[in-house]
């Protein structure tokens, strides 16, 4: 058990009326960024920190150019009291010498003209590849979030430009659901989903349709998924790995036979 109580939380809300919590760390010449699963009614009952951990890894696994997050329990204090949760932790991925700016606010300042659409403007500036990647593991993880602020844009010294990491991807898979694996049984991971998304379209469907090219990615294998999931026993069940898996595997076989994985 990591113990962590010496960080300080910040708040923000989240859309299930509950509070995401954040910290940040420096360590030699380093800077750490923490967050929480969604803390409601004095109690943590998301599992938000899990699936950032299960993307990052099987973005990483599959190629992807994702943020690293590694996750242990922990003890941590908010308000005064002690708990015990999963803890998700990044690396701050703005080197010395680069400028980072959320692509919304990127795309405002620099489009061409009002109708230039952010897909258009993150094309004409050289971010397809970057995108397919991220149409792809949003797809793939049923990411429902991916606003103007979860894609930055990095300036070095000389003005180029590089794509961050593909970061915040808590809210995926089934992150609504907590680790209540009963309620899960009625999640349709099947079906078009519509999400909110800043570069793309609403629907993840749709955003296959805007992938440059077809990519030779590997398979998703028994071995694939014993380091996705490594770890994860005391905060996800064996129960709700199963689910994860079988809607990953059916999102993935889709793809395949749509032609966009090789």
């Amino acid at each position: 058990m990591k113990d962590l109580t010496f960080l300080k939380w910040s708040y923000s809300s989240s859309s299930s009326g509950g509070t995401y919590l954040k910290s940040e760390h420096i360590s030699g010449n380093k800077k750490y960024y923490y967050k929480l699963p969604d803390f409601k009614y004095g109690r943590f009952s998301g599992c938000e920190t899990a699936i950032e951990v299960i993307v990052s890894r099987l973005g990483e696994y599959l190629g992807f150019p994702v943020l690293k997050y590694t996750g242990e329990m922990a003890r941590i204090i908010v308000d005064g009291r002690e708990y015990e949760t999963y803890v998700a932790k990044s690396l701050n991925f703005v080197k010395s010498g680069y400028t980072a700016i959320p692509i919304v606010t990127d795309y405002l300042t620099n489009r061409l003209a009002k109708t230039e659409s952010p897909l258009d403007y993150c094309r004409r500036i050289g971010l397809q590849e970057y995108l397919d990647y991220v149409f792809m593991l949003d797809y793939l993880v049923i990411n429902d979030d991916r606003h103007g602020h979860n894609i930055e844009i990095l300036y070095d010294r000389d003005n180029n430009i590089v794509p961050s990491p593909i970061f915040d991807n808590g809210r995926s898979l089934t992150y609504q659901y907590g680790n209540n694996v009963r309620l899960m049984q009625n999640w349709d991971y099947k079906s078009e989903i519509t999400v909110n998304n800043f570069v793309g379209s609403l629907s993840l469907d749709k955003n296959l349709e805007k992938i440059s090219r077809s990519y030779e990615l590997p398979r998703l294998t028994d071995e694939a998924y014993r380091k996705i999931f490594r770890g994860l026993e005391r905060f996800i069940s064996r129960e709700h790995k199963e689910i994860i898996r079988t809607a990953l595997d059916y999102r993935y076989e889709k793809m395949r036979n749509g032609g966009i994985i090789l």
